[in-house]
């Protein structure tokens, strides 16, 4: 009987974060019987003591720049890792760390590199956009998390053929709907507004604060709590002082534990500028929440606008205001379109789910000519 095939993934960090907690729930969901799973990391990070209390390897890379003695130094660590453990498949999952894994692999003969496109370009910081190309031509083929990344992939003369895509995916028993009892900092609100991500520049998060400012008299002791941490905080913490939300806006840090701050939330807001397929939405839909998003990337592709969530186009003021008042208005609506969302994800979107698809996908490469040597030699 063989053994399972060693696969390493790469990621920048292993804390909060969607490609995070997706390469963490991949690592610990693919199928050990089949695959064994290592995971490599630049920066940590507090899903490090789950996977390896699972019994998965985590090494350090000491990446710090692509400019620099260090890049070598962590060329060659992750290269030596890849040669000593017989990794037969170098999956990247980040823009950070795609040219770093990608070109160590390789340079090992009959290892499988492969990338991930989990993000609109145009959401890609210039200095790593290059790389991340380069780093997809040099890679066997692209995993991308939606199919609106696959396009954008396209776009850029990628060819569909070395394409595959695996959606997102979530465990609904860590994100139930049930019950719905407010967080401490929440009991003595009537209804809530809210988010739950990373606080970065193409969240748009100013734009919820300003649509709340100017719905709030619709609905008495309503609140907004903008859940998690990032390069953004202080600023929107200044907005939100510059409209006079006062109280009635609440900043909660990011917490590994978000299930019960997103079933504070009654109507979840995600006015995002670019996205992949965002794990924040599936988690709020999961969780019972009724969603607003914005109609970019893989929102549609979560949300059936009308049914299990509303999208607005992206960037407009007026139609998330609009959109937002009238699930205020509305507690019947807010809770036809909470239960489909979270049926929906149930249904489509498990993480067992996306875990068979992406065995799927290693499998095919590995059953190519150069994946039937590779896996051969690795398993000698």
């Amino acid at each position: 009987m063989s053994r399972p095939v060693p696969v390493l993934y790469l990621i920048h960090s292993l804390g909060h974060g969607g490609s995070e907690r997706q390469v963490a729930a991949m690592a610990l969901t693919i199928d050990r019987g089949r695959f064994a799973a290592h995971v490599a990391t630049v920066k940590g990070g507090f899903r490090v003591a789950d996977l390896e209390g699972a019994g998965i390897p985590v090494v350090d890379l000491p990446l710090r720049s692509y400019v620099g003695s260090g890049v070598t130094a962590a060329w060659r660590k992750l290269r030596a890792y890849i040669r000593e453990h017989r990794i037969a498949i170098v999956h990247a999952f980040d823009y950070a760390v795609a040219p770093l894994g990608v070109a160590a692999a390789r340079t090992v003969p009959g290892v499988i590199a492969l990338s991930s496109q989990r993000f609109l370009m145009d959401s890609v910081p210039p200095k790593y956009r290059y790389l991340t190309l380069a780093a997809h031509w040099l890679a066997h083929g692209v995993v991308a998390n939606s199919e609106a990344a696959a396009a954008c992939l396209k776009g850029y003369g990628y060819p569909a053929s070395r394409i595959q895509v695996c959606h997102n995916g979530l465990d609904p028993a860590e994100f139930p709907p049930l019950p719905r009892q407010r967080v401490p900092e929440l009991a003595d609100a009537e209804l809530v507004v809210g988010v739950a991500c990373v606080l970065r520049p193409e969240k748009n998060l100013g734009q919820l604060l300003e649509a709340f400012a100017r719905v709030r008299g619709r609905a008495a002791g309503m609140r907004l709590a903008i859940v998690g941490s990032g390069p953004e905080e202080a600023r929107l913490r200044g907005l939100a002082q510059r409209l006079s939300l006062g109280e009635a806006c609440l900043f909660l840090p990011s917490t590994p534990d978000v299930g019960p701050r997103l079933r504070s939330i009654d109507i979840f807001v995600h006015p995002s500028l670019s996205e992949g397929l965002p794990n924040a939405i599936m988690e709020a839909m999961a969780s019972g929440c009724a969603v607003i998003a914005s109609r970019v990337g893989g929102c549609p592709e979560l949300i059936e606008h009308g049914v299990d969530g509303l999208l607005v186009d992206p960037g407009g003021l007026d139609g998330l205001t609009a959109a937002l008042g009238a699930l205020i208005d509305n507690p019947g609506a807010r809770t036809k379109l909470a239960a489909a969302g979270t049926a929906r994800i149930g249904r489509e979107f498990s993480l067992q789910a996306s875990a068979r698809r992406l065995e799927r996908i290693y499998e095919g490469y590995l059953t190519r000519a150069d994946g039937r040597e590779t896996h051969g030699r690795m398993l000698q």
